[in-house]
């Protein structure tokens, strides 16, 4: 719960921030503002990007984003001790220190290992739903490779990028007898949104009541950022997981990242088919 509630903080505080940095501006505080500017503005931006842009993974630690706001750092303690504008320059340290904790404790996951879904394992036999209701059993894949996504919802900007990408792949992933069934905790009617905007052949399939997730260990209690459930999303999800198995079930590799931001690319995957 606390993860939910951070990430939708986070944003109004950098609004805050922003609004403070202006008016400071005004009052002739320049270094102080400047200072607060920089450390509001790099996670607004990272976040229009994400919702605007096609972005299905990003570095671990957001370079570019982190200097800027270790700049702005720099400049508030500057003011703090120039102009003794320590309210100003406790707001910045306060959005800097939401800033490492979003890198160093927001984005990561717990450890990850998971003995259900190594190498070699047979695929424990789970059962879907697919945009009907209909029961879809995970055997119904055998006899063909399979690629099995994971993702959190529509609500996920990196999630739909990478079924976007994944999707840019359907020719080489049909050509190569690669099948991709995408997972999700989310509604039918989300499901079916999601399904009509990429016209491919790929399987799209809910996880009703995480019930698939938390038989393979993959469940996230409280995933969904505090507010979302307005649009019908439920408030556990699913951490981003990628399960390849062969015509037998038996996995092949399986990416169980440990950082939301991190995932692996289409044609990195088709090669663990081919080793």
């Amino acid at each position: 719960m606390s993860k939910s509630i951070f990430i939708s903080i986070f944003p109004f505080l950098c609004l805050l921030g922003i609004g403070i940095s202006i008016d400071q501006n005004n009052h002739s505080y320049i270094w102080a503002a400047v200072g607060l500017g920089l450390t509001s503005i790099p996670m607004l931006f990272f976040l229009a990007k994400l919702f605007l842009t096609d972005m299905p993974r990003t570095s671990a630690n957001l370079n570019l984003y982190t200097f800027f706001i270790a700049l702005g750092s720099i400049l508030l303690i500057y003011a703090f001790y120039k102009d003794r504008a320590e309210p100003i320059a406790a707001i910045g340290f306060i959005l800097t220190l939401f800033w490492v904790l979003y890198l160093r404790w927001y984005s990561i996951f717990p450890d990850r290992t998971n003995p259900l879904l190594a190498k070699g394992q047979k695929l424990p036999t789970v059962n879907f739903e697919d945009q009907n209701g209909s029961v879809i059993s995970s055997d119904s894949f055998l006899g063909k490779k399979n690629i099995f996504t994971f993702y959190r919802g529509n609500w996920c900007p990196l999630c739909v990028a990478q079924i976007k990408e994944i999707a840019k792949e359907y020719r080489n992933l049909e050509a190569k007898g690669i099948q991709t069934v995408l997972i999700s905790p989310q509604s039918h009617g989300h499901t079916k949104n999601i399904a009509n905007k990429y016209d491919v052949g790929f399987k799209f399939l809910i996880d009703k009541n995480n019930s698939v997730a938390k038989q393979l260990n993959i469940f996230s209690k409280n995933g969904l950022p505090m507010g979302l459930q307005v649009f019908g999303y439920d408030s556990d999800t699913v951490m981003p997981t990628i399960i390849l198995t062969n015509e037998e079930g038996r996995i092949i590799h399986s990416d169980l990242t440990s950082n939301y931001r991190l995932r692996p690319k289409p044609t990195d995957l088709i090669t663990y088919f081919e080793s």
